[in-house]
C-alpha cells in the first residue's frame, strides 16, 4: 500500500516521515474522569531540506512583550493541516489554526546513509480532524483549559460593496484578518473583533476612501480608511457582533 503524509504550514509544504498526536483526561482513583480533553499537541518527523522554514516560524515573534512575569514577546501562531493519503485516496487530515511551535530539533550522524532528521512540535488551538471532528481550546472561549466542541463562528459574508460619492477607486475584494492583521480568517473571531480588508483598484496610496457594505444578513455598514502602498484599505478593530 503507497503511504505518502504531507504537511502545509504557511507557505511551507514538505513530506514528512510520520506524525502524532492524542488526547486523553485525568481522572480520579477510581477511574472517573476529573477534567476536559487534555492533549492535543502534534509531534512531526521529516527529513531536513536546505530551508529553515519551520525554525523561522518558532522564532518568529510579533514585536510586542506579552504579560506575563518576565519580558517575552508574543509569539506569531501558525495554521496548516496534515494531509495522510493512502493509495491516493485521503486517510486521514488533520487541520490546525492558530497554533504555535515550541520545540524543534535537528539530529545527523555521520555513520551510514542516514538522513538529517528534524523534529518539532506543534500546540493547536483550533484543530479539526478529517473536517467532521472540530475541536476548539481558544484562550477567547474555552480559557485554554481543556479541548471542546468547536461552534461555528459568523461568517459575515459581504454580498455587495459600493464607494460613497466622492470618492476614488473602484473596491475589487474585501476580506477578514484577525484582529491583530497578521492572517487572513475564513470566519469572524469569537469575540467579535476582526480587521476589515479592502482592495481598492485605481486609487493610489494616500487616497482616502469611503465605502458601505452589506452583509448576508441584511445589515448595512459605513467604513473609511487610507489607501496603502499595496492598494489595501485596512479597517482594525471593526466589531460587528
Amino acid at each position: 500500500m503507497n503511504s505518502e503524509i504531507t504537511l502545509e504550514i504557511n507557505s511551507y509544504k514538505h513530506n514528512i516521515l510520520r506524525y502524532e498526536y492524542g488526547f486523553y483526561r485525568n481522572i480520579d482513583w477510581k477511574g472517573r474522569p476529573t477534567t476536559g480533553i487534555l492533549g492535543g499537541d502534534i509531534y512531526v518527523e521529516m527529513e531536513s531540506d536546505s530551508s529553515n522554514a519551520v525554525l523561522e516560524m518558532l522564532l518568529a515573534d510579533m514585536d510586542r512583550p506579552l504579560q506575563s512575569f518576565f519580558l517575552r514577546s508574543e509569539p506569531i501562531p501558525v495554521f496548516g493541516r496534515i494531509i495522510h493519503t493512502k493509495d491516493d485516496i485521503m486517510f486521514r487530515e488533520i487541520a490546525f489554526d492558530e497554533a504555535y511551535l515550541y520545540f524543534h530539533e535537528e539530529s545527523m550522524s555521520a555513520e551510514g546513509n542516514a538522513p538529517m532528521i528534524t523534529r518539532f512540535l506543534i500546540s493547536p488551538t483550533r484543530l479539526d480532524i478529517n473536517r467532521t471532528v472540530k475541536m476548539d481550546r481558544r484562550v477567547s472561549t474555552t480559557y485554554g483549559f481543556w479541548w471542546e466542541e468547536y461552534k461555528e463562528e459568523e461568517n459575515f459574508k459581504v454580498i455587495t460593496r459600493v464607494l460613497e460619492e466622492g470618492s476614488i477607486g473602484e473596491i475589487v475584494e474585501v476580506y477578514w484578518k484577525d484582529a491583530n492583521s497578521h492572517q487572513r480568517i475564513n470566519e469572524f473571531p469569537h469575540n467579535g473583533i476582526a480587521t476589515l480588508c479592502a482592495v481598492v483598484k485605481h486609487a493610489t496610496e494616500g487616497d482616502k476612501v469611503n465605502f458601505i457594505l452589506e452583509f448576508d444578513d441584511g445589515t448595512f455598514k459605513r467604513f473609511s480608511g487610507v489607501v496603502d502602498s499595496r492598494g489595501i484599505v485596512e479597517v482594525k478593530n471593526v466589531k460587528l457582533l
